[in-house]
């Protein structure tokens, strides 16, 4: 074969265990496979759509071709939204088999890693199988393989550790090529997702490491083998602010604000994250952040009963650990959804460390085999159930954006009534944390009627859905005395969530009772002038809202 003769082994396990990770993740994100586009899908496949730049160009740009203007820069993206949408079209098949096949990929690498890091140990096969069965049905995954907007994490996470592999490959082979390979694959990580940034950070200190462990430490060599990586590093950060005029930030922020307080609330949601999931996560992260204390000397002791149990790993344990803060490094100054599950893409490629450290763990209890294979057993059946319960979740999200976009919309608008204004209001913007209308609710309309024009506005005042809640009737809306509407929740809860006002020339909203903590509201209070009240009352503006499980309008 052609992998044997360029120095990689193949032999039946590696064949075995990859083809029982190809079905195990079908099994489980079947279900998903043809699941409707969310939320920032619409605005990536209609950029792609419509776009009027080269392929090219966004190496020189931000994703929507603009310079020097901020945004994210991410050239891989276009590339694989530009690919994936000249073959499928607005099939959503296509598009999740992508995020599905670059997570199967990710599951044989940790294994491929795993192997190769713990090669002088006997159970190296155990560890590097159940550490790949655990990243592949960890629930705090869903996110990343199942929203297509996500597409960058398993990309990025590919081919991250595809490079890192195989730089310890050609250390340990001294072959040229797999060097060329893995600087192609950081160069590819980089241009897909800001995470791949630490990589040389990875690779140095792997090798000061292996320096230590070997009695063969000499910093000058250590550092010339890596230099090449630093190197990439700074051409692409000098590419990124030629490109859109930033070093560092991201598409949300022009710049990482260093603030103590949210970097400590978000390593604590990292790690909660990695075996608590949903309202459980969220109840430990608020009740350790109110108790800093009791959080770091839990930290301490839990970390100290890992040294202790793995203490015969000695520096390949140092090592692991390095390698999961080095890998949260930057989503640190980032945040998990504030009362649900989104930003656990954050997760996705520091969980490839809790894997492995959980494998090494398990596979520690060797003098009683049924306490052993029963913890296994166990750890298997809780991820199982949490992870079908959250892709079953996303299943919901995306049957919902199906109904209101190919159903509700035609059914509440007359699509003969051309050139009219759409206001939409309080339409979903999650689903127990899976992404519904965050925006770009007129783009999908643009991208399923073609040729129904009108002018688009999404106020930025959304609900946040359960499943006991998504198909009642969540707003009681009526007049307001001097004018507008009042909506109320129907049990007094803060189901509202976005900004607490927006005054603008042609509309105002307020969201009242408003909790800062946690951005949401029981209240809207919101009303039209200048001329959005005219096209009201000559009848060229509708306004949309979501309730009752479909989108209606609201009635003047």
């Amino acid at each position: 074969m052609i992998l044997s003769r360029v120095g990689l082994k193949i032999n039946k396990i590696h064949i075995w265990l990859f083809l029982g990770l190809i079905l195990l993740n079908l099994a489980f994100f079947a279900i998903n496979l043809n699941d409707f586009f969310l939320s920032d899908d619409f605005d990536w496949i209609y950029s792609t759509k419509t776009s009027q730049y080269s392929l090219l160009d966004y190496f020189s740009a931000n994703y929507f071709g603009e310079q020097g203007v901020g945004g994210s820069y991410r050239p891989m993206f276009n590339l694989i939204f530009s690919l994936a949408y000249n073959l499928f079209g607005l099939n959503p098949l296509g598009y999740h088999l992508i995020n599905l096949i670059f997570h199967i990929g990710v599951c044989f690498l940790i294994y491929l890693l795993t192997l190769t890091l713990f090669e002088n140990y006997k159970e190296k096969n155990k560890v590097a199988i159940l550490a790949a069965l655990f990243f592949a049905i960890l629930p705090n995954h869903s996110e990343a393989i199942i929203w297509i907007a996500a597409v960058g994490d398993p990309l990025a996470a590919f081919f991250y550790l595809l490079s890192f592999y195989l730089y310890i490959l050609f250390r340990k082979k001294e072959k040229f090529y797999f060097l060329v390979i893995s600087i192609l694959s950081f160069i590819i990580a980089i241009l897909t997702k800001e995470l791949a940034i630490t990589l040389p950070l990875l690779i140095l200190v792997w090798e000061l490491y292996e320096g230590i462990s070997k009695n063969n430490f000499f910093l000058r060599e250590i550092i010339t083998r890596v230099i090449g990586y630093f190197a990439i590093l700074l051409f692409y950060l000098l590419a990124r602010y030629w490109a859109i005029g930033l070093f560092f930030g991201y598409y949300a922020e022009e710049t990482f604000r260093i603030n103590l307080t949210e970097i400590f609330k978000m390593l604590v949601a990292l790690l909660t994250n990695l075996f608590f999931y949903g309202d459980l996560r969220i109840l430990l992260t608020d009740y350790f952040m109110a108790n800093k204390l009791f959080f770091i000397l839990l930290l301490i002791l839990i970390v100290s009963l890992i040294l202790l149990v793995l203490r015969k790993y000695k520096f390949k344990l140092a090592f692991l650990l390095d390698f999961y803060i080095i890998l949260i490094l930057p989503v640190l100054p980032l945040a998990f959804g504030h009362f649900t599950n989104e930003g656990e893409r954050y997760n996705y490629l520091p969980s490839v460390v809790f894997c492995i450290l959980l494998s090494l763990l398990i596979w520690q209890i060797k003098k009683d085999k049924f306490l052993r294979n029963l913890a296994i057993i166990g750890l298997l059946v809780y991820f199982s159930v949490s992870l079908i319960n959250k892709n079953y979740t996303w299943h919901l999200a995306g049957q919902l954006t199906e109904k209101v976009i190919k159903q509700d919309f035609h059914q509440v608008i007359n699509l003969n009534e051309q050139n009219k204004t759409l206001l939409f209001i309080s339409l979903p913007d999650n689903l127990e944390g899976a992404q519904v209308f965050r925006n770009a609710v007129d783009l999908a309309i643009r991208l399923y009627y073609p040729n129904y024009q009108f002018e688009g506005k999404t106020l930025q005042v959304y609900l946040y859905l359960t499943r006991q809640n998504m198909h009642q009737k969540i707003l009681y809306w009526g007049s307001y005395p001097t004018g507008g509407w009042l909506a109320e929740t129907f049990d007094q809860g803060n189901w509202v969530t976005g900004l607490p006002t927006k005054y603008k020339d042609n509309y105002v909203f307020e969201l009242w009772g408003y909790d800062y903590d946690n951005y949401t509201s029981s209240q809207i209070r919101f009303y039209l002038q200048n001329e959005y009240l005219q096209l009201l009352e000559q009848d060229r503006l509708d306004i949309l809202i979501f309730n009752k499980g479909q989108l209606k309008k609201l009635n003047k």
